[in-house]
């Protein structure tokens, strides 16, 4: 089972993740959603965004922006960065399950491929 993490804002990726009040967390087994949760990170530090992600065996975050401090922080952890992402959550799931982030109406305004690390 996977779990990716994924900062939101109504209905759509929220821009920043480090600031974000709402998080998604998806379990994946054999690229089929089986679990969602969903946490009220308002007024959580980045040690205790970090902690909820480690908590959680969060293995991936896909998300809009991200300070490079808190970049480095999930780095270190092991836990995979996916960055420059924007739109409807679905719309992004769906994406992510098929392989198709890289298709640039999911880029944050600005964010080219050749950003991504």
């Amino acid at each position: 089972m996977a779990t990716i993490a994924l900062p939101i804002f109504k209905s759509r990726i929220s821009p920043v993740f480090d600031t974000c009040t709402r998080l998604l967390l998806i379990d994946f087994e054999n690229k089929q959603e089986i679990a969602r949760k969903e946490f009220d990170l308002d007024n959580f530090s980045l040690s205790e965004r970090l902690r909820v992600l480690l908590i959680n065996d969060v293995a991936e975050v896909v998300c809009g922006g991200i300070s490079d401090v808190f970049h480095a922080i999930l780095t270190s952890s092991g836990i995979r960065l996916v960055s420059g992402i924007c739109g409807d959550v679905d719309e992004v799931i769906k994406a992510h399950i098929a392989g198709r982030l890289d298709d640039p109406r999911f880029f944050m305004p600005g964010y080219k491929a050749s950003d991504r690390e």
